[in-house]
């Protein structure tokens, strides 16, 4: 078992990628923005130990899960309200996005109590990441918001090229990029900078989650035109578009041999959507999970490679864990699930 403070420093707060749940058509649309840490830029899961955490949207809740999902340990509720994203920081403590309430709130491990609670410049938040420096960034809908460690009280305010954040990832040099839905942009920001040194727009259409390859490509998850489009670092026109099995995607995710997993909100044969998993480099999927899959909103891959998937429907809301490669169903979490918008792996 890894210690808590290497874990941050592999992938704590990439265990979970990215997700903005919905049709895209009506906010607020449910969903876990991509959460990024600066090294390394690809998600690889190192979970071994941790606690499974489940933002509940409409249940005012975050349930966490002993390792692997089996049992139910907790319910966090104080001071939750519309939960739409979850971070670790370096000190293994959860932060939590609570969209209506306009607050992000903090719990130390093992707690049920915020130890802080942040107000102050927040207006929808619904993304969050750290940077190198452990500086907390809040997505809202006009804003990125920086907050020193400990602090309640905005570092400095990026709002040029922000509209409506869904997603926030940082890649290897420490470059912050945010997945405006509201201009169909993705904008970069050099580390402390407040005005965008790219901007992404071609190919992008409401885009709902980011994510990094091995190779330090970005992903895109573009939730209204079905499209999840490929940039090399550096470029700002696709360097490939992936259409086949996209069908309003909301969620990204690699696991550690660089397989793409796109949660696809709507879509399939029942149109309760499904996810698409595809080899490196490909653009056709392997294969297409939908067993017990029900409007997915969120993914997470663990340390074994296994999936797992917040299904979103309200009236069958649960999380399925599925085997490598989405496989085989491993098992289904029920309890305290209710309409799940994010998950991470903590203590």
């Amino acid at each position: 078992m890894k210690s808590i403070s290497s874990l941050v420093g592999v992938l704590l707060n990439v265990a979970l990628l990215a997700a903005c749940g919905g049709d895209g058509s009506s906010p607020p649309l449910s969903g876990a923005p991509a959460v990024g840490a600066p090294e390394p830029a690809v998600t690889r899961s190192a979970t071994v130990g941790l606690n499974l955490y489940v933002a509940n949207y409409v249940a005012d809740a975050v349930t966490v899960y002993a390792e692997h999902g089996k049992t139910l340990l907790r319910t966090i509720s104080q001071g939750v309200n519309f939960p739409d994203a979850l971070a670790f920081d370096s000190s293994g403590d959860l932060f939590v996005a609570n969209y209506y309430k306009k607050t992000v709130t903090s719990y130390a491990p093992g707690s049920t109590s915020p130890v802080l609670t942040i107000s102050r410049g927040l207006n929808g938040p619904r993304a969050l990441a750290f940077d190198r420096s452990g500086n907390l960034y809040v997505g809202c809908m006009k804003a990125v918001q920086v907050y020193a460690p400990g602090s309640t009280s905005p570092l400095r305010t990026i709002s040029q090229g922000i509209s409506h954040v869904r997603a926030l990832i940082f890649d290897g040099s420490g470059d912050l990029f945010a997945a405006n839905s509201g201009n169909r942009t993705v904008t970069v920001y050099a580390p402390g900078g407040s005005s965008p040194i790219e901007t992404i727009s071609d190919g992008i259409d409401f885009p709902s989650a980011l994510a990094f390859d091995a190779s330090g490509n970005l992903y895109v998850a573009n939730n209204r035109a079905s499209t999840v489009t490929v940039y090399a670092s550096g470029n700002v026109s696709p360097l490939e578009t992936i259409t086949d099995g996209i069908f309003s995607p909301v969620a990204l995710a690699f696991d550690g041999s660089g397989v793409l997993y796109v949660a696809n909100h709507y879509g399939g044969s029942q149109n309760t959507g499904d996810v698409t998993i595809y080899a490196p480099g490909k653009t056709s999927p392997l294969r297409a999970i939908s067993q017990s899959v029900s409007n997915p909103d969120a993914l997470a891959v663990d340390g074994s490679s296994n999936l797992y998937v917040a299904n979103e429907n309200y009236n069958a809301s649960t999380v399925t864990v599925y085997a490598k490669r989405g496989k085989n169903l491993l098992r289904t979490i029920y309890e305290g699930v209710k309409e799940p918008t994010a998950l991470a792996f903590g203590p």
